[in-house]
Order: structure tokens, then C-alpha cells, then sequence
């Protein structure tokens, strides 16, 4: 009876040291996996599986979980489906949206917002304004009227000619017409007789012939006439050439330049008040706007910058190269954080792998105490 009761305690004996061995070598072995996390020395001498298998491949681990993230986790083609769905395209739209809101209900003024790039924005843009005018002038300066005038206003000027030899033929036969042009022909053949004839017996022969009352007619003949209408309109049409192709700088005194840029100057400054507009609030500026932004202006700008971001995605992603990131990420992570990470995802699973091994080593045992009673 004694022998039986002793057989008993020894399978049971060896079916609990069995269970041990299984369940702490597992146990051992999931431990190995992280710890020691540094290499242990015996001397000169490094103790075997030091460090843990981790630490000891964390490089490896690292470059792997890099390589496996970009070819399988995040992929080109998944993260272009995910940004044609509706959820990231509306989440993109109310983004752009509260920004757009923060500027068009903002109550900073112009000239708050400008002096964060620009120090004294009025002075500056006075001095933009001065220097586009002297460009401005000197670029016109440099050009030749029918330039400045353009195609339109030579073709007007050119056009007008005929109608103003016209007009200047119709006021020189009324002028000689009237009293006065009478009276300055008259005086006119006296100054010739006089300086020509002297006060000789012809001069005072000419003298009491009415001269002016013969020239007058042949006068007003030849002014009607087409050939001098001809000759004058050439005449006229030669000097518009010539005016016409010389630099506006030929025609204009340096002072009468510095006065048309003042006054240019003047009317811009006049005309866009830069001080009440720099002091004006951006909301009165934008405000009225919102609606139109925010309804039409941001939601197809959201979609160009949807289909934008899936055309170039790939060309993003190897920009950004994830695979280095993760790599790198990784090798900064603390080994007893990372630890920490995978036995949170884990716990559960190595706690079964340590049970299962104490099971197995109890049937091992148990096999092993059949063995020794047959």
C-alpha cells in the first residue's frame, strides 16, 4: 500500500515538475525576446543571448517594419481611396472653411496684418507707387508717340487731318475776308512798296491803286484752290509723321516730366486713400464675400485639392519617404517602451503560450510517470 501511495506522489511529482519546466522555459523565452536589454559581460567575455533578441535585432526590425508599412500598410492606391471618399473631402471643406471665417470676421486692420511681413506699409507702398511711376515714365519716355498713342490714336490723328487743313483754308479766307485781314494786306503791300520802291514816281503811282482789291480775289482763289489744298494737307500730313515718330522724351522739359508724374502722384494718392484703407478692419473688406467663399469658392477649391493630392500621392509619399520615417521612429523608441507596446497588444497571447508550455510539460510528465510504472 505504502509503494502505491509513494508512485502516486512521484507521477504527480513529476507531473507538476514537468508543468514548471514547461511553463517558466516559456516563459523564459517570451522574456528573452526583450530582456536583458543590454549585452551582459563576464569580463571580457559576453554572457550568450545578451541582449534580448529585440534589442539585439532592433535595426533589422526597424528596417523591416519600415519596408512592410510602405509596401503593404500605407500604399499609394490606399490612400487615394481613402481620399475619394466624401468624409475626407467634407473634412477638408469645414477646415478651409473655419479658416476662411477667421479672416473674413477678423477685426484686425490691414495695416496690422501687413506690418507682420512689412515694417511702415504705408511709407513702403508710397515708395512702390514712386518707383512704378518713374518706371512707368521712363518706359514711356524711351517709346515714340505713335507708340504711347497706339494704332487707334494715330489712325484718329491721321483721320483728322483733312477735315483741319479744311478748317484752317475756311478761318485764313475769312480772316482776309474780314476788316482786319483787309487792313493787314493793306499794310502789308504798303511795307513791300516802301521797302521796295522807295517813295520814287511808280511807288506813289502804286500807291493810289487799290493793290489789296486785285490780290484779294486771286488771294482767295488760290486759297480754294486743290492743288494748295493738296500741298497743304502734304505738308501737314509730313509734319504729323515726323512728330508722330519722335521720343516723348524729345517733346517734354524735365520740369514739365516732374509735374506730370506730381500730379499722377497726387490723383493716386487722392483717389485711393492708403491711410483709411490700411486702417480699415479686414471684415468690411471680406465680410459681404463669405457667403460666396465659403459656399462656391471653398468647396471646389477642396476638390482640386482632393484630386490634386491623388494625382501627385505617390510622388508625396516619395517625398516624404515613410519607409526612413518609420525606421527611424523606431529606432528612437525606448527598447523597454517598445516592450511595453507589444506586450500590451500581446499579454494575452503570451500568457497562453506560458500555460500552454506549463500543459505540455504536465502531460510530458505525466507520459513519462506512465512509462516509469510500466
Amino acid at each position: 500500500m505504502q509503494v502505491e501511495v509513494d508512485l502516486v506522489i512521484k507521477m504527480i511529482g513529476m507531473i507538476i515538475i514537468g508543468a514548471l519546466i514547461g511553463a517558466v522555459t516559456n516563459h523564459l523565452a517570451i522574456r528573452m525576446l526583450f530582456r536583458p536589454l543590454e549585452a551582459k559581460y563576464i569580463g571580457k567575455y559576453r554572457i550568450p543571448f545578451t541582449p534580448g533578441l529585440i534589442p539585439k535585432r532592433r535595426d533589422e526590425l526597424a528596417a523591416n517594419l519600415g519596408r512592410t508599412v510602405v509596401k503593404h500598410l500605407l500604399t499609394p492606391e490606399g490612400i487615394s481611396k481613402r481620399l475619394q471618399q466624401p468624409i475626407v473631402y467634407e473634412a477638408i471643406t469645414r477646415m478651409i472653411q473655419q479658416e476662411v471665417q477667421k479672416w473674413t470676421r477678423s477685426t484686425k486692420t490691414i495695416r496690422e496684418i501687413a506690418e507682420r511681413f512689412v515694417a511702415n506699409p504705408e511709407g513702403k507702398l508710397q515708395q512702390q507707387i514712386d518707383q512704378e511711376l518713374e518706371s512707368m515714365a521712363g518706359a514711356i519716355k524711351a517709346a515714340r508717340l505713335t507708340e504711347v498713342l497706339g494704332e487707334g490714336g494715330t489712325t484718329k490723328i491721321k483721320t483728322a487731318i483733312p477735315g483741319m487743313v479744311e478748317a484752317l483754308l475756311h478761318q485764313t479766307e475769312q480772316y482776309f475776308d474780314s476788316p482786319a485781314g483787309k487792313m493787314k494786306l493793306e499794310e502789308t503791300v504798303a511795307q513791300f512798296i516802301q521797302s521796295k520802291l522807295g517813295g520814287g514816281m511808280f511807288g506813289m503811282l502804286l500807291a493810289n491803286v487799290n493793290i489789296v482789291e486785285m490780290i484779294q480775289p486771286e488771294l482767295k482763289r488760290v486759297i480754294q484752290g486743290k492743288s494748295t489744298h493738296q500741298f497743304i494737307s502734304e505738308m501737314v500730313e509730313q509734319e504729323v509723321h515726323t512728330l508722330l515718330e519722335r521720343t516723348v522724351e524729345s517733346l517734354l522739359e524735365p520740369e514739365t516730366e516732374r509735374q506730370i508724374i506730381e500730379r499722377m502722384k497726387s490723383e493716386i494718392v487722392t483717389r485711393i486713400p492708403l491711410a483709411a484703407l490700411l486702417d480699415t478692419p479686414l471684415h468690411e473688406f471680406l465680410e459681404p464675400l463669405e457667403v460666396r467663399i465659403s459656399q462656391e469658392m471653398v468647396p471646389m477649391l477642396s476638390k482640386q485639392m482632393v484630386n490634386r493630392l491623388i494625382e501627385q500621392v505617390e510622388q508625396i509619399m516619395a517625398t516624404l519617404d515613410l519607409e526612413t520615417i518609420v525606421r527611424e521612429e523606431v529606432d528612437l523608441l525606448d527598447t523597454a517602451y517598445l516592450e511595453e507596446i507589444v506586450l500590451s497588444i500581446s499579454r494575452r497571447e503570451f500568457r497562453a503560450i506560458t500555460w500552454l508550455g506549463g500543459l505540455l510539460g504536465g502531460l510530458i510528465g505525466m507520459i513519462q510517470a506512465i512509462l516509469l510504472i510500466v
